[in-house]
């Protein structure tokens, strides 16, 4: 009630319908201004009220402390029992909580990257997730007229084993009996480019930039005169004997989420190297920042904290809002 109370630009629905003027309404800087509103039954109304309060600030922060206890204790049982082994996407396996699954795709499709790139595959059910929506995201540009292509959007995704190594295997989780094997549909062959390897080790990071020069992400620019150098154009002489600075194409929209590491160190080494190759109001995902708290060590949301303390600031802003429903195991940034 008090937080409530606090707010300002609220007022009561449900005994007269009301419009918005969608001609005025303002643009929106990121996903998360549209989740800056909610719609909350006031103190001492019933359960079956229609009466609420538009609230113009996110659920996410108005939830009492209780409230949030509730949540927590969601979070204990969901680690306790592996759910994340019982998510699934388009009959594949998909270990993520629904609630997430709801906030990536819904970034993924307003977004539209070119490239979205993803470290830890495991068996591929997310990879399939990024995959299937950028299919889709072709198909209506297609429809409304666009050249009968399916694209070029890609999902770059890296893991020490192939997911057909570990599709059978109880690692992690049981095995999906009736799941599909994601690496083996038509989606996953047009849309998925694998990269075996550590994310974090400085080889692989290497082949991830050179599969972004040649898809014209990132470009390479004279170390000394500022020019753009085409990549075709370099001679092993050249690599050898001249600097060169990368720099990411403006045009496109890279998306990056690692879920590779979990550990501080290695998390945020992959945070030093892939962070920077998101573009500009694009999204950083970070996946399952909650362990900090259930591990009772320095994890995922320590690393997140300390990258963010090198960077720039406000150069990567945590949206919270972003968490429609409350629950997230994740973080999610965007590059402002």
């Amino acid at each position: 009630a008090a937080c409530l109370a606090a707010f300002c630009g609220e007022h009561r629905v449900g005994a007269a319908v009301t419009f918005a003027n969608l001609d005025e309404a303002p643009r929106l800087e990121s996903l998360a201004d549209a989740f800056k509103v909610s719609l909350v039954r006031p103190p001492g109304e019933p359960p079956n009220s229609g009466s609420k309060l538009l609230v113009n600030v996110s659920s996410v922060h108005l939830l009492e402390d209780d409230e949030q206890r509730v949540l927590d204790g969601y979070d204990d049982i969901f680690e306790r029992y592996s759910m994340f082994c019982n998510g699934r996407w388009l009959g594949a396996q998909i270990l993520q909580d629904s609630q997430d699954v709801m906030y990536l795709q819904h970034i993924t499709y307003k977004k539209k990257p070119d490239v979205i790139i993803e470290t830890g595959t495991y068996k591929g059910g997310l990879t399939y997730l990024f995959a299937s929506i950028l299919d889709w995201i072709d198909s209506e540009r297609i429809g409304h007229g666009a050249q009968a292509d399916r694209g070029t959007a890609t999902v770059l995704s890296i893991d020490t084993h192939h997911p057909d190594l570990v599709f059978a295997a109880n690692w992690f989780c049981p095995v999906c009996l009736d799941c599909i094997k994601p690496y083996a549909t038509d989606v996953w062959r047009r849309r998925v480019d694998f990269i075996q390897g550590r994310a974090d080790e400085e080889v692989v990071f290497n082949q991830v930039v050179d599969k972004l020069l040649d898809i014209d992400v990132v470009r390479l620019q004279d170390g000394e005169t500022g020019q753009m150098i085409a990549k075709e154009r370099l001679s092993a002489e050249d690599e050898q004997s001249r600097s060169f600075v990368v720099s990411l194409n403006q045009e496109k929209v890279v998306m990056v989420n690692l879920d590779a590491n979990h550990e501080f160190e290695g998390l945020l080494r992959e945070l030093l190297l892939y962070a920077p190759l998101v573009t500009q109001d694009s999204y950083l995902v970070v996946q399952d920042t909650k362990l900090d708290k259930i591990w009772g060590t320095a994890g995922p949301t320590a690393a997140l904290n300390a990258f963010l303390a090198l960077s720039p600031e406000g150069e990567f802003v945590p949206e919270p809002e972003l968490k429609f429903h409350g629950y997230s195991q994740h973080a999610y940034l965007r590059r402002a």
